[in-house]
């Protein structure tokens, strides 16, 4: 993992590293399903200033602690008191920059293991995240754990679909590919570049109708003054 720029020294003067100089992501089937996940909280909560969404950046819950740490793959932050910048700020320091963490997703490698997840669940599940997911794209499994009352609890056979009560969005699994919707259940998330593509697509089509417009207009326009030269050569009063 890598991260930007270092950090300042924190306000109680101990270290806390942003980098364990791992790769965030072992193949290409994960990194496409972590930025897709990344990109889409990105989009859908853009302009948000009190939530924070990203990848792989270190999260210390406890201060004097920095032991105590974990990345997640995706990550969104709520509640957060003022504007933030997660490419700034290198590491998320909860107790310095306020907060809650609502959902925090793990994609698997061929490296981890449910032993390892297992271990990270315990450790969202003591710091408080409301939502955690666990998906591996090599066979399409799906886990997805919600608080309940103090703990987290897991839900039922989410990979035929789950409505995210933190978020809102709609997740299933459809063969091994995780499909994820907008709240409204109309938008699925793609890959960025896949995106990039839809969304070239969509100013196309924008800019067709624009000109499809502009030229009824002028053929409107045309008409009319057709039609009042028309009349003014039969003496008719336009305005009649």
């Amino acid at each position: 993992m890598r991260m930007p720029l270092a950090d300042p020294p924190a306000v109680d003067d101990v270290i806390y590293p942003e980098s364990d100089d791992q790769p965030m992501a072992e193949n290409f089937l994960q990194s496409i399903v972590i930025r897709t996940l990344v990109a889409g909280f990105e989009r859908l909560y853009a302009g948000r200033t009190d939530i924070i969404v990203g990848g792989d950046f270190f999260w210390y819950p406890v201060q004097g602690q920095p032991a105590t740490v974990v990345a997640a793959d995706a990550m969104v932050i709520v509640q957060v008191p003022q504007p933030l910048d997660i490419f700034t700020i290198g590491s998320y320091r909860q107790w310095e920059h306020g907060g809650h963490p609502a959902l925090a997703v793990e994609v698997l490698s061929p490296s981890n293991s449910w032993a390892e997840m297992a271990r990270k669940r315990r450790f969202y599940d003591q710091h408080g995240v409301d939502e955690y997911w666990v998906f591996d794209p090599q066979d399409g499994t799906l886990e997805v754990w919600v608080r309940s009352a103090t703990r987290l609890t897991e839900a039922v056979d989410p990979a035929r679909g789950w409505v995210s009560p933190t978020t809102g969005v709609h997740v299933r699994v459809d063969g091994t590919e995780l499909v994820v919707h907008d709240p409204d259940g109309i938008r699925r998330w793609l890959a960025p570049a896949q995106e990039a593509a839809r969304a070239d697509a969509e100013a196309a089509r924008a800019d067709s109708e624009a000109a499809r417009a502009e030229a009824a207009s002028a053929r409107a326009a045309a008409l009319e003054a057709q039609l009042i030269e028309l009349r003014s050569q039969l003496g008719t009063d336009p305005a009649s």
